[in-house]
This record gives structure tokens, C-alpha cells and sequence, in this order.
């Protein structure tokens, strides 16, 4: 059964999730008095200064990090469309990261490393792809942690043009508090293959709820995959940075402007 944009808790930008379980049935609004950690941890970009908020500090699971492809069957190809009909259409192909609470093997280490590129999609001269890698903190593969049960789910969404590591810093630390957290890499929309705002604006909304409900049969129990019954997609929280943000408007019945 899909799930329809009534079920999501949407939240765009900024935010803060209220209303979701961490670890011990606590909420994270309630975890708010808990103290920063004294010394920080300068081994990876980004980590927590000695003054930062108390919900920056990591939760109590390992985080594992996956790759995963999705494809959204016999889409609008606005990217190739012009005066023609019937417009063509393909099939869209979605690249996922999957942040999650893990089990770690013995010897296995929370660390991995991503690789995003800079520019403004192909043949730009004035902004050319430039490729790069950084540290993350987050065990590559690793088996998911089944002692939380079902973790609630938070779906990413990049602006135009973005990738899904945009934001790679907030869905660890979040899936260290006991979330599934999926960003989703847009096709056309990203820095690698930037096409014609058409595209983006029609698609991503649909990305988003197609991600949702993939989420949704992959996490449900005998799925036969690696989140099976690890996933409560009934409690989703969806993020956006600006394109991203506005895709969530639409996703909750926003109109396009």
C-alpha cells in the first residue's frame, strides 16, 4: 500500500525532530538537556566544537552507511521533450544513500569515504566538474542493528543543483540516534548531470514520494533486504535544501508557483 503525503510529517530546511523515538523511547526534543561532549573529536570535518548544542553529540548506535539504486518506471523525459507528442518518456534511475543504526563486526571501524564532484553539471566552462573525496564517519556495508526494532525514517533531498551527501554530516548523527536516513542523489538535478529546470521542478516531488514508498517495501518484513523490519515509514520526517524544500511543499499538497 503506498503512503500518501497525509502520513508524512514534513519538515523543510532547518529543523529540529520532535517527534521521533530515540534510543530508550525518549524524544530527541527530550534529549535536549543531555551535555555536549567536553573534548572534541577532530578526526573528521565537522565534528562537535566544545560549546556546540547538546543535540549535536552522537547517539548510542554505530552508524552504517550503503549505496543503493532505485528506478522509477516510464517517467515524462522532460529533459528530452520539445514540440512533439506523445512526449518520450524512460525510466528514471534514483541513487540512494542509506545511513542506518549498525552492528559492527569485530574490527570493523566507522569510517568510509564519499565521493561528490563541484560544477554546474557538463559542458560549463565557467563552473567544470571537479570531482573530490572526504571522510565520513560511518561503517561501509555493515549489518544493520536489531535491537532497536523499527527505526522511523528521514528522507534527504538536495537543491538544484546538489547531491545526495549535501547534507552527510546531519544523516549520520541522526542515524546514530536510531534513524534510517535515506538522501537521494536526483537525476538532471545533481552537480554531475545538471539538465533544464523542467525536469527538476516536475520530478521532485515525485522522487520524493517514490523514495518514500520504496523505503516503505524494502523495510517491510521479508522484503529480503538488508533494512528488512528495520523500517517504520508510517513516522517519516522529509528535509529539504532549497529545491529540496520546495519538493516537500509540493509533496504536501504546496502548489508550483
Amino acid at each position: 500500500m503506498s503512503l500518501t503525503s497525509a502520513r508524512l510529517l514534513a519538515l523543510t530546511s532547518l529543523l529540529v525532530l520532535t517527534g521521533g523515538l530515540a534510543p530508550g523511547g525518549t524524544t530527541l526534543a527530550q534529549m535536549s538537556t543531555a551535555a555536549a561532549p567536553a573534548t572534541p573529536s577532530n578526526t573528521f570535518p565537522g565534528a562537535a566544537r566544545p560549546d556546540a548544542p547538546a543535540l549535536s553529540a552522537r547517539g548510542q548506535y554505530a552508524v552504517g552507511v550503503r549505496t543503493i539504486s532505485l528506478v522509477r518506471k516510464d517517467v515524462v523525459d522532460l529533459a528530452k521533450a520539445g514540440t512533439t507528442t506523445p512526449l518520450p518518456r524512460y525510466d528514471r534511475r534514483l541513487t540512494v544513500e542509506v545511513w542506518y543504526p549498525a552492528a559492527l563486526s569485530a574490527g570493523q571501524s566507522q569510517s568510509t569515504s564519499y565521493k561528490d564532484t563541484l560544477g554546474s553539471g557538463p559542458g560549463d566552462p565557467k563552473h567544470p566538474l571537479v570531482p573530490f573525496t572526504f571522510p565520513g564517519r560511518a561503517a561501509r556495508e555493515a549489518a544493520p542493528d536489531v535491537t532497536g526494532g523499527r527505526y522511523p525514517l528521514v528522507i534527504f533531498s538536495h537543491g538544484y543543483p546538489g547531491s545526495r551527501y549535501l547534507m552527510s554530516y546531519l544523516a549520520e548523527n541522526l542515524a546514530s540516534k536510531g534513524y534510517v536516513v535515506v538522501a537521494i542523489d536526483h537525476s538532471e538535478s545533481t552537480y554531475d548531470d545538471q539538465q533544464n529546470f523542467a525536469s527538476t521542478l516536475y520530478n521532485r516531488s515525485f522522487d520524493q514520494l517514490f523514495v518514500l514508498n520504496e523505503m516503505a517495501r524494502l523495510g517491510a518484513a521479508g522484503s529480503g533486504n538488508f533494512l528488512a523490519g528495520r523500517v517504520d515509514a508510517a513516522r517519516t520526517g522529509l528535509i529539504g535544501y532549497s529545491m529540496g524544500g520546495y519538493g516537500v511543499v509540493n509533496v504536501i499538497g504546496g502548489g508550483y508557483s
